[in-house]
């Protein structure tokens, strides 16, 4: 059996505050997993928070049922509706959205690698 090793490194790279109706902040971090590269956002504020990818409208989540990274985006529909967008986010795993949330609620400023192995 061969030994399959995945490297996470997360690096917050922007903080700011968020300005208008709500308190709250936007940090930024780099995110390289296995070679390739992710600007995501975390929104924390007093009415929750979310996780994105930095220029791209929608959230991240992870899907329950297959165990993947989706990005959805839901925007107004027809007749009052809502219509949402759902796409598997290639290459983002689980552990690396949970990691970007540790390394939002403990403020964390430095770089955090996670190193896997599988066999």
């Amino acid at each position: 059996m061969l030994d399959v090793e995945m490297k996470i490194r997360i690096r917050r790279t922007d903080s700011r505050a968020l300005t208008g109706n709500i308190s709250g902040t936007v940090n930024t971090y780099m995110v390289i997993e296995d070679g390739r590269e992710f600007l995501l956002t975390r929104t924390s504020h007093t009415h929750g928070g979310s996780t994105g990818i930095d220029g791209k409208e929608g959230i991240l989540y992870v899907d329950s049922d297959d165990n993947r990274v989706h990005r959805q985006v839901a925007v107004p529909g027809s007749a009052c509706g809502l219509n949402t967008d759902d796409e598997v986010v290639e290459g983002l795993s689980p552990l690396t959205l949970r990691a970007v949330l540790m390394a939002d609620q403990c403020n964390e400023s430095g770089e955090i690698t996670i190193t896997t192995k599988e066999k």
